[in-house]
């Protein structure tokens, strides 16, 4: 162990690298190390102490797979080294947040530890043309709650599927996903805390409808349109999107009418038989888990009118609310995955 390992080091590495906005600790200390021409392995031995493989070739490998997650000191100790403000760091970097931090007993030694299952969300590649743009030459990983995201400035679409090709899917062939996803984000912006999640529960019932119809020609075209594998879990987010955009809004206008009779929800049932009649997808793979959707949304929220809402608030179901997070993947903010 080196005398700085003990002491801590006390000025910067020659080359300061500028963090991205939203970029993972491991990714940008593995950008770090590299401007300055060291290996991920050796510069980790500079920020504290922690366990990793003895292989340096795999140890490489760690920031496209995983975050990696520091205590207090170990986040001093990589500020020095960055020649930044920990007050910096603690902005772009997610995983730098005072809450995420590792908690250590005693003295407070400097650790780091890469957490395979990491609790902000998926490293994702930064849109290729963002990273040029700022002239950063080497992969950015950012720390997604969700294993995809959309770049609106270039029309990109990247995920976390780590080397499959295509990396990257140029979404100007697809205006029909460049269009759901604005519409994704009019929603969001409407409704702040109903619009994500009405957007996940739609989400997830089209993924279980794709799961029923997964040869529907309008997703094998898309799929094939992004050069992806029509029949691959990896395609599913991308190709259902301009669905699950229209279903949530459908799913909102529901909620805000705050009618919630057997014959209301037949209703709004045959109106989603009829867009999907329009999309040219088997409404009958999709029905239980429409179905499913209507039964956890069935009564209106606990202490709350039917179907109340402001200028921008929406009071969802009560089961919804019971089971869906506040935060998190789209997984985790719909009141659909399991059988909750």
């Amino acid at each position: 162990m080196s005398l700085e390992h003990l002491l801590g080091p006390h000025r910067p590495l020659p080359v300061r690298v500028r963090p991205v906005a939203g970029e993972s600790t491991g990714s940008f200390v593995a950008r770090l190390a590299r401007a300055n021409g060291l290996g991920l392995a050796e510069f980790l031995d500079r920020v504290g102490q922690g366990d990793g493989s003895s292989d340096p070739a795999q140890v490489e490998k760690y920031p496209q797979y995983t975050e990696m997650d520091v205590n207090a000191a170990g986040r001093e100790y990589l500020a020095v080294l960055a020649g930044r403000s920990v007050e910096l760091l603690r902005w772009a970097l997610p995983s730098l947040a005072d809450h995420r931090l590792l908690s250590r007993a005693g003295a407070g030694a400097p650790v780091w530890r890469w957490t395979w299952k990491a609790e902000g969300g998926s490293p994702v590649p930064w849109c290729p043309l963002c990273r040029c743009r700022r002239g950063i030459g080497d992969p950015v990983w950012l720390l997604s709650a969700d294993s995809w995201q959309v770049c609106g400035r270039h029309l990109r679409w990247t995920d976390d599927s780590r080397g499959s090709e295509p990396e990257t899917v140029d979404l100007r062939a697809l205006p029909e996903c460049v269009a759901a996803q604005r519409e994704r984000r009019r929603l969001e912006g409407k409704f702040k805390l109903a619009g994500p999640e009405l957007f996940a529960d739609a989400c997830q019932v089209m993924y279980e409808w794709w799961g029923y119809a997964p040869d529907s020609l309008v997703w094998v075209q898309r799929a094939w349109t992004a050069g992806l594998d029509a029949r691959s879990a990896r395609a599913v987010p991308l190709i259902v999107l301009p669905e699950a955009a229209e279903l949530a809004w459908l799913m909102l206008r529901f909620e805000q009418a705050g009618q919630r009779s057997r014959g209301d929800r037949a209703r709004w049932l045959a109106q989603v038989q009829h867009r999907a009649d329009v999309w040219d997808i088997d409404f009958d793979a999709g029905k239980d888990a429409l179905l499913q959707w209507l039964e956890r949304h069935s009564r209106s929220a606990d202490g709350a009118p039917a179907g109340f809402a402001g200028p921008r608030r929406l009071v969802l179901a009560a089961r919804h609310n019971r089971i869906a997070s506040r935060v998190g993947s789209l997984q985790q903010r719909s009141c659909m995955p399991g059988d909750g």
